[in-house]
């Protein structure tokens, strides 16, 4: 059995091994403690890739592996969304999330959603055991990505969210 760590990491190298099969230009983010200023612990989360996107530019994308929950995936507020908002906030570029998963063939597909999206259209709901508040995100709001030219879904995929422009923050 894989700890969450494994887990990561697998998630991690199979992005890695997805964005250069596919011919994307990126850059894999380091997570180590040491190659991210010190300005921000514990409030920033960083990226797993910078990847560019013809005629849109650079986004961020944190690697997730994730089993689906209840028809979708979760994400922790604190842990993760905030932070992740911090760093769109503070370095101006879009975040976006790709889970692994698999068809039901075996073959590998990619479910994003970026995480303004996912604030906009997950659920809050606290965890019984431990307290902690989640998203729980219904795998309809995801862009299912197999191959480079899916990744156009990933701009439609952002433009319902103008909708609701008149919140100021997106966390409440």
């Amino acid at each position: 059995m894989l700890t969450i760590e494994d887990k990561g990491a697998e998630g991690e190298r199979e992005l890695n091994h997805w964005l250069r099969a596919n011919g994307l230009a990126y850059v894999y983010i380091a997570q180590s403690p040491d190659t991210f200023a010190g300005l921000f612990p514990g409030k920033v989360k960083r990226p797993d890739f910078l990847v560019l996107l013809d005629s849109v530019g650079l986004i961020a994308v944190d690697a997730k592996n994730k089993a689906p929950f209840d028809g979708g995936f979760t994400l922790k507020m604190e842990a993760e969304v905030r932070r992740v908002l911090t760093f769109e906030r503070v370095f101006r570029m879009p975040v976006w999330y790709a889970y692994l998963g698999r068809d039901e063939a075996g073959k590998i597909v990619w479910y994003w959603i970026s995480a303004l999206r996912a604030v906009e259209v997950g659920k809050r709901r606290v965890n019984r055991e431990s307290s902690e508040e989640f998203l729980a995100i219904q795998l309809k709001y995801f862009a299912e990505v197999r191959t480079n030219e899916d990744l156009g879904k990933l701009y439609t995929h952002r433009l319902p969210g103008l909708a609701n422009i008149h919140r100021l923050d997106p966390l409440v």
